[in-house]
């Protein structure tokens, strides 16, 4: 095997200790019944520094709905139904929660 490197991107680390972290952990300990965790993993999305640019006192949280088993990215991917359908609870909880609390 060869590999050829095409292009690197740009790594970021978010600020955790904002208002829209605080309702997010609110949400998601709600929804799972126990705290938020924090993962940084795989490459960073390139359009949260283009964002960081332009607003750069936004709070940028990335999220994705997958559970250990789901292989993503793998040719098996698959989701657990239970988690799309927490998930999109912590989304309507958040949103909620932070509508309220600024």
């Amino acid at each position: 095997m060869s590999v050829e490197k095409e292009r690197t991107g740009s790594p970021f680390r978010a600020a955790t200790d904002g208002p829209a972290y605080r309702a997010m952990g609110r949400a998601m300990e709600q929804a799972y019944g126990r705290p938020m965790e924090f993962l940084g993993q795989g490459g960073s999305i390139p359009l949260r520094n283009v964002l960081a640019g332009t607003c750069p006192d936004a709070e940028i949280i990335l999220m994705g709905v997958e559970e250990p088993r789901c292989l993503i990215h793998a040719p098996d991917e698959s989701v657990d139904p239970s988690e799309i359908r927490t998930m999109a609870l912590v989304e309507a909880l958040f949103l909620l929660g932070y509508a309220s609390a600024r």
